[in-house]
Protein backbone atom coordinates (compact mmCIF):
# COMPACT_ATOMS: atom_id res chain seq x y z
CA UNK A 1 0.00 0.00 0.00
CA UNK A 2 1.27 3.23 -0.95
CA UNK A 3 0.70 6.20 1.27
CA UNK A 4 0.93 9.52 0.72
CA UNK A 5 1.97 12.02 3.33
CA UNK A 6 0.96 15.90 2.98
CA UNK A 7 2.65 18.84 4.14
CA UNK A 8 0.06 19.26 6.97
CA UNK A 9 0.08 15.95 8.14
CA UNK A 10 3.79 16.02 8.63
CA UNK A 11 4.06 19.37 10.85
CA UNK A 12 0.81 20.08 12.09
CA UNK A 13 -1.85 19.02 14.09
CA UNK A 14 -2.06 16.84 17.71
CA UNK A 15 -3.12 13.60 18.76
CA UNK A 16 -6.10 13.30 21.96
CA UNK A 17 -5.78 10.45 23.85
CA UNK A 18 -9.49 9.51 22.57
CA UNK A 19 -7.46 8.92 19.33
CA UNK A 20 -5.10 6.32 20.48
CA UNK A 21 -8.04 4.95 22.57
CA UNK A 22 -10.27 4.15 19.27
CA UNK A 23 -7.17 3.44 17.03
CA UNK A 24 -6.36 0.67 19.61
CA UNK A 25 -9.47 -0.37 19.76
CA UNK A 26 -10.24 -0.78 16.04
CA UNK A 27 -6.89 -2.51 15.73
CA UNK A 28 -7.95 -4.88 18.62
CA UNK A 29 -11.34 -5.60 16.57
CA UNK A 30 -9.26 -5.97 12.96
CA UNK A 31 -6.27 -8.52 14.35
CA UNK A 32 -9.38 -10.69 15.92
CA UNK A 33 -11.82 -10.66 13.25
CA UNK A 34 -8.27 -12.28 11.51
CA UNK A 35 -6.69 -9.47 9.62
CA UNK A 36 -2.80 -9.18 10.13
CA UNK A 37 -0.94 -6.61 11.83
CA UNK A 38 -0.25 -5.03 8.27
CA UNK A 39 -3.72 -5.08 7.29
CA UNK A 40 -5.43 -3.86 10.58
CA UNK A 41 -2.95 -1.00 10.61
CA UNK A 42 -3.91 0.27 6.71
CA UNK A 43 -7.70 0.14 7.81
CA UNK A 44 -6.54 2.47 10.64
CA UNK A 45 -4.88 4.70 7.93
CA UNK A 46 -7.86 5.01 6.10
CA UNK A 47 -9.69 5.88 8.49
CA UNK A 48 -7.79 8.20 10.34
CA UNK A 49 -6.75 12.41 9.73
CA UNK A 50 -3.96 14.65 10.59
CA UNK A 51 -1.55 13.82 12.49
CA UNK A 52 -2.58 10.39 13.66
CA UNK A 53 -2.49 9.31 9.92
CA UNK A 54 0.77 10.55 9.73
CA UNK A 55 1.80 8.39 12.41
CA UNK A 56 -0.11 5.64 11.81
CA UNK A 57 1.83 5.78 8.41
CA UNK A 58 4.95 5.70 10.00
CA UNK A 59 4.55 2.74 12.05
CA UNK A 60 3.37 0.60 9.31
CA UNK A 61 5.97 1.90 6.96
CA UNK A 62 8.24 0.30 10.11
CA UNK A 63 6.57 -2.97 11.20
CA UNK A 64 6.16 -3.66 7.09
CA UNK A 65 9.98 -3.08 6.78
CA UNK A 66 10.12 -6.34 9.89
CA UNK A 67 10.16 -4.51 12.55
CA UNK A 68 7.90 -5.20 15.55
CA UNK A 69 5.09 -3.34 16.38
CA UNK A 70 6.11 -2.32 19.60
CA UNK A 71 9.61 -0.86 18.12
CA UNK A 72 7.26 1.03 15.77
CA UNK A 73 5.30 2.60 18.82
CA UNK A 74 8.27 3.67 20.67
CA UNK A 75 9.38 6.22 18.10
CA UNK A 76 6.71 7.80 18.85
CA UNK A 77 6.71 7.37 22.62
CA UNK A 78 5.23 11.00 23.70
CA UNK A 79 1.56 9.37 22.38
CA UNK A 80 2.02 6.06 23.27
CA UNK A 81 2.86 4.87 27.36
CA UNK A 82 5.78 2.49 28.53
CA UNK A 83 2.55 0.77 29.63
CA UNK A 84 0.85 0.60 26.49
CA UNK A 85 4.55 -0.51 24.43
CA UNK A 86 5.20 -3.03 27.24
CA UNK A 87 1.63 -4.49 26.55
CA UNK A 88 1.94 -4.61 23.08
CA UNK A 89 5.59 -6.16 23.12
CA UNK A 90 4.25 -8.87 25.68
CA UNK A 91 1.94 -9.84 23.35
CA UNK A 92 3.84 -10.45 20.11
CA UNK A 93 6.14 -12.52 22.08
CA UNK A 94 3.04 -14.93 23.35
CA UNK A 95 1.05 -14.59 20.80
CA UNK A 96 -1.71 -12.75 22.77
CA UNK A 97 -1.68 -9.13 20.93
CA UNK A 98 -5.13 -8.67 19.89
CA UNK A 99 -6.40 -9.67 23.58
CA UNK A 100 -3.75 -7.11 24.84
CA UNK A 101 -4.72 -4.14 22.74
CA UNK A 102 -8.24 -4.89 23.99
CA UNK A 103 -7.25 -4.41 27.34
CA UNK A 104 -5.77 -1.39 26.43
CA UNK A 105 -8.32 -0.53 24.90
CA UNK A 106 -10.50 -0.85 27.77
CA UNK A 107 -7.76 0.64 30.10
CA UNK A 108 -7.43 4.06 28.34
CA UNK A 109 -11.46 4.49 28.44
CA UNK A 110 -11.20 3.78 31.85
CA UNK A 111 -8.43 6.34 32.46
CA UNK A 112 -10.36 8.79 29.57
CA UNK A 113 -13.76 8.54 31.79
CA UNK A 114 -12.00 9.37 34.70
CA UNK A 115 -10.41 12.36 33.85
CA UNK A 116 -13.72 13.29 32.40
CA UNK A 117 -15.69 12.86 35.87
CA UNK A 118 -13.33 15.61 37.61
CA UNK A 119 -12.98 17.61 34.54
CA UNK A 120 -16.56 17.96 34.77
CA UNK A 121 -17.15 17.98 38.43
CA UNK A 122 -14.69 20.94 38.83
CA UNK A 123 -16.09 22.61 35.46
CA UNK A 124 -19.13 24.94 37.40
CA UNK A 125 -16.97 26.03 39.97
CA UNK A 126 -14.47 27.48 37.74
CA UNK A 127 -17.00 28.98 36.34
CA UNK A 128 -18.60 30.79 38.80
CA UNK A 129 -15.00 32.21 40.29
CA UNK A 130 -14.16 33.84 37.01
CA UNK A 131 -17.90 35.07 37.41
CA UNK A 132 -16.54 36.85 40.79
CA UNK A 133 -13.40 38.35 39.09
CA UNK A 134 -15.35 38.86 36.49
CA UNK A 135 -17.85 41.04 38.63
CA UNK A 136 -14.94 42.59 40.11
CA UNK A 137 -13.58 43.84 37.69
CA UNK A 138 -16.83 45.42 36.13
CA UNK A 139 -17.32 47.64 39.57
CA UNK A 140 -13.87 48.38 39.18
CA UNK A 141 -14.00 49.74 35.81
CA UNK A 142 -17.83 50.64 35.40
CA UNK A 143 -19.27 51.39 38.20
CA UNK A 144 -16.83 52.69 40.46
CA UNK A 145 -15.37 55.51 38.07
CA UNK A 146 -19.04 57.52 37.92
CA UNK A 147 -19.59 57.26 41.68
CA UNK A 148 -15.60 58.22 42.97
CA UNK A 149 -15.75 62.06 42.08
CA UNK A 150 -18.97 62.71 43.68
CA UNK A 151 -17.62 60.66 47.11
CA UNK A 152 -14.78 62.29 46.74
CA UNK A 153 -16.54 66.08 46.26
CA UNK A 154 -18.97 65.43 49.85
CA UNK A 155 -17.80 66.67 52.78
CA UNK A 156 -18.99 63.28 55.21
CA UNK A 157 -17.03 60.69 56.96
CA UNK A 158 -17.40 57.69 54.59
CA UNK A 159 -18.32 53.89 55.98
CA UNK A 160 -15.46 51.81 56.09
CA UNK A 161 -16.78 49.56 53.12
CA UNK A 162 -16.38 52.71 50.65
CA UNK A 163 -12.97 53.38 51.61
CA UNK A 164 -12.10 50.20 51.06
CA UNK A 165 -14.00 49.88 47.78
CA UNK A 166 -12.29 53.30 46.87
CA UNK A 167 -9.16 52.25 47.72
CA UNK A 168 -9.48 48.94 45.40
CA UNK A 169 -10.66 50.90 43.01
CA UNK A 170 -7.72 53.18 42.54
CA UNK A 171 -5.01 50.95 43.34
CA UNK A 172 -6.41 48.99 40.01
CA UNK A 173 -7.28 52.38 38.15
CA UNK A 174 -3.48 53.58 39.15
CA UNK A 175 -1.66 50.37 38.66
CA UNK A 176 -3.80 49.06 35.81
CA UNK A 177 -0.97 48.80 33.25
CA UNK A 178 1.39 46.80 35.93
CA UNK A 179 -1.68 44.38 36.79
CA UNK A 180 -2.44 43.87 33.04
CA UNK A 181 1.07 42.64 32.40
CA UNK A 182 2.21 41.11 35.44
CA UNK A 183 -1.17 38.87 36.62
CA UNK A 184 -0.92 36.63 33.39
CA UNK A 185 2.99 36.62 34.09
CA UNK A 186 2.84 35.62 37.35
CA UNK A 187 0.35 33.00 36.47
CA UNK A 188 2.06 31.51 33.35
CA UNK A 189 5.23 31.45 35.57
CA UNK A 190 3.12 29.75 38.10
CA UNK A 191 2.36 26.66 36.44
CA UNK A 192 5.49 26.24 34.57
CA UNK A 193 7.20 26.12 37.72
CA UNK A 194 4.84 23.65 39.46
CA UNK A 195 5.86 21.29 35.75
CA UNK A 196 9.16 21.55 36.85
CA UNK A 197 10.74 18.47 38.04
CA UNK A 198 12.82 20.03 41.07
CA UNK A 199 9.47 21.83 42.21
CA UNK A 200 7.09 18.34 41.58
CA UNK A 201 8.26 16.40 44.78
CA UNK A 202 7.55 19.22 47.12
CA UNK A 203 4.32 19.87 45.47
CA UNK A 204 2.70 16.52 45.45
CA UNK A 205 3.45 16.35 49.18
CA UNK A 206 1.56 19.37 49.85
CA UNK A 207 -1.23 18.18 47.77
CA UNK A 208 -1.54 14.95 49.80
CA UNK A 209 -1.68 17.33 52.98
CA UNK A 210 -4.70 19.38 51.81
CA UNK A 211 -7.89 18.15 53.74
CA UNK A 212 -10.22 18.23 50.49
CA UNK A 213 -7.89 17.89 48.04
CA UNK A 214 -6.21 14.74 49.74
CA UNK A 215 -8.97 11.54 49.85
CA UNK A 216 -9.38 12.76 45.78
CA UNK A 217 -5.87 12.55 45.11
CA UNK A 218 -5.88 9.39 47.05
CA UNK A 219 -8.00 7.99 45.32
CA UNK A 220 -7.33 9.08 41.75
CA UNK A 221 -4.21 7.42 42.62
CA UNK A 222 -5.04 4.30 43.70
CA UNK A 223 -7.45 3.59 40.62
CA UNK A 224 -4.86 3.78 38.16
CA UNK A 225 -2.46 2.07 40.00
CA UNK A 226 -4.76 -0.89 40.64
CA UNK A 227 -6.01 -0.21 36.66
CA UNK A 228 -2.22 0.32 35.17
CA UNK A 229 -1.17 -3.18 37.34
CA UNK A 230 -3.98 -5.42 37.14
CA UNK A 231 -3.90 -4.58 32.90
CA UNK A 232 0.06 -5.18 33.12
CA UNK A 233 -0.36 -8.90 35.31
CA UNK A 234 -2.87 -9.60 32.93
CA UNK A 235 -0.76 -9.22 30.12
CA UNK A 236 1.56 -12.02 30.89
CA UNK A 237 4.39 -9.75 32.62
CA UNK A 238 6.15 -10.30 36.14
CA UNK A 239 5.04 -8.79 39.31
CA UNK A 240 8.28 -6.55 39.23
CA UNK A 241 8.73 -5.82 35.83
CA UNK A 242 4.77 -4.45 36.12
CA UNK A 243 5.79 -2.70 38.98
CA UNK A 244 8.56 -1.24 37.49
CA UNK A 245 5.91 0.31 34.48
CA UNK A 246 3.94 1.22 36.90
CA UNK A 247 5.88 3.03 39.12
CA UNK A 248 7.05 4.92 35.50
CA UNK A 249 3.38 5.44 34.94
CA UNK A 250 2.25 6.82 38.00
CA UNK A 251 2.49 10.94 37.82
CA UNK A 252 2.12 11.25 41.66
CA UNK A 253 5.92 11.53 42.65
CA UNK A 254 5.00 10.56 46.10
CA UNK A 255 3.19 7.31 44.95
CA UNK A 256 5.74 7.39 42.51
CA UNK A 257 8.55 6.61 45.01
CA UNK A 258 6.49 4.20 47.05
CA UNK A 259 6.01 1.65 44.61
CA UNK A 260 9.68 1.97 43.19
CA UNK A 261 10.34 1.23 47.36
CA UNK A 262 8.01 -1.80 46.75
CA UNK A 263 10.05 -3.76 44.08
CA UNK A 264 13.39 -4.54 45.89
CA UNK A 265 10.70 -6.21 48.65
CA UNK A 266 9.41 -8.75 46.06
CA UNK A 267 12.88 -9.21 44.56
CA UNK A 268 13.59 -10.52 48.34
CA UNK A 269 10.79 -12.85 48.01
CA UNK A 270 7.86 -10.55 50.43
CA UNK A 271 4.25 -10.95 49.01
CA UNK A 272 2.75 -7.63 47.18
CA UNK A 273 0.29 -6.45 49.79
CA UNK A 274 3.66 -7.27 52.64
CA UNK A 275 5.73 -4.35 50.65
CA UNK A 276 2.68 -1.92 50.14
CA UNK A 277 1.82 -2.46 53.80
CA UNK A 278 4.95 -0.11 54.82
CA UNK A 279 3.22 2.56 53.41
CA UNK A 280 -0.58 2.80 55.32
CA UNK A 281 -0.90 6.69 54.60
CA UNK A 282 -1.14 6.27 50.55
CA UNK A 283 -2.20 2.46 50.63
CA UNK A 284 -5.09 1.64 53.25
CA UNK A 285 -5.93 -1.23 54.76
CA UNK A 286 -8.58 -2.15 51.75
CA UNK A 287 -5.88 -2.18 49.22
CA UNK A 288 -3.68 -4.26 50.77
CA UNK A 289 -5.94 -7.12 52.20
CA UNK A 290 -7.59 -7.22 48.84
CA UNK A 291 -4.44 -7.86 47.61
CA UNK A 292 -3.26 -10.50 49.60
CA UNK A 293 -6.60 -12.23 49.38
CA UNK A 294 -5.87 -12.60 45.27
CA UNK A 295 -2.22 -13.67 45.92
CA UNK A 296 -3.51 -16.59 48.77
CA UNK A 297 -6.49 -17.08 46.10
CA UNK A 298 -4.01 -17.01 42.86
CA UNK A 299 -6.76 -14.26 41.50
CA UNK A 300 -5.06 -11.14 41.90
CA UNK A 301 -5.72 -9.73 38.78
CA UNK A 302 -9.46 -10.07 39.96
CA UNK A 303 -8.37 -8.01 43.19
CA UNK A 304 -6.78 -5.04 41.53
CA UNK A 305 -10.08 -5.41 39.04
CA UNK A 306 -11.86 -4.84 42.06
CA UNK A 307 -10.06 -2.09 43.46
CA UNK A 308 -10.33 -0.52 40.16
CA UNK A 309 -13.74 0.00 40.24
CA UNK A 310 -14.07 0.63 43.82
CA UNK A 311 -11.64 3.78 43.90
CA UNK A 312 -13.17 5.02 40.62
CA UNK A 313 -16.39 4.75 42.24
CA UNK A 314 -14.64 6.69 45.02
CA UNK A 315 -13.84 9.49 43.03
CA UNK A 316 -17.02 10.21 41.42
CA UNK A 317 -18.88 10.06 44.50
CA UNK A 318 -16.43 12.60 45.91
CA UNK A 319 -16.31 14.61 43.44
CA UNK A 320 -20.62 15.11 43.05
CA UNK A 321 -20.27 15.88 46.49
CA UNK A 322 -17.79 18.47 46.54
CA UNK A 323 -19.55 19.83 43.65
CA UNK A 324 -22.44 19.61 45.69
CA UNK A 325 -21.16 21.33 48.48
CA UNK A 326 -19.05 24.52 46.16
CA UNK A 327 -21.87 25.33 44.34
CA UNK A 328 -23.98 26.53 47.29
CA UNK A 329 -20.91 28.03 48.91
CA UNK A 330 -19.23 29.96 45.94
CA UNK A 331 -23.12 31.63 45.39
CA UNK A 332 -22.80 32.81 48.46
CA UNK A 333 -19.73 34.51 48.14
CA UNK A 334 -20.89 36.34 45.27
CA UNK A 335 -24.27 37.51 47.61
CA UNK A 336 -21.34 38.13 49.57
CA UNK A 337 -19.50 40.42 47.35
CA UNK A 338 -22.51 41.94 45.52
CA UNK A 339 -24.09 42.54 48.91
CA UNK A 340 -20.59 44.47 50.08
CA UNK A 341 -20.53 46.45 46.94
CA UNK A 342 -24.30 47.62 47.41
CA UNK A 343 -23.26 48.76 51.39
CA UNK A 344 -20.33 50.19 49.91
CA UNK A 345 -22.13 52.68 47.35
CA UNK A 346 -25.73 53.13 48.92
CA UNK A 347 -24.04 54.02 52.52
CA UNK A 348 -22.93 57.52 51.66
CA UNK A 349 -25.68 57.95 49.40
CA UNK A 350 -28.10 57.52 52.72
CA UNK A 351 -25.71 59.58 54.48
CA UNK A 352 -26.11 62.57 51.71
CA UNK A 353 -29.66 62.34 51.78
CA UNK A 354 -29.66 62.95 55.68
CA UNK A 355 -27.18 65.40 55.64
CA UNK A 356 -29.48 67.67 52.60
CA UNK A 357 -32.48 66.97 55.28
CA UNK A 358 -30.92 68.79 57.89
Amino acid sequence: MKIKKSFWQLEFGGVKSTDIMLMTKHLSVALTSGLTLVEGLEMIYEQSAGRLKRIVADILSIVQSGKAFYEALMQYSQFFTPIYINMVKTGEATGTLDDNLQKLAETLRRSYELKKKVKSALMYPALIFVAILGLGFSVSFFVLPRIIPLFQSIDVDLPISTRILLFFANFVKDHFIVLAISMPIFVIGFFILLRRDFIKPLTHRIILMLPIVKPIVININLARFAQTLGALLTSGMTLDTSLYIATDATANRVYKKAIAGVIPQIQKGKTLSTGLSYYPKLFPPLVTHMIAMGERTGNLDKSLSYLNEYYEGEVDSTMKNLSTVLEPVLLIGIGLLVGFVAIAILSPIYQITGSIRQ
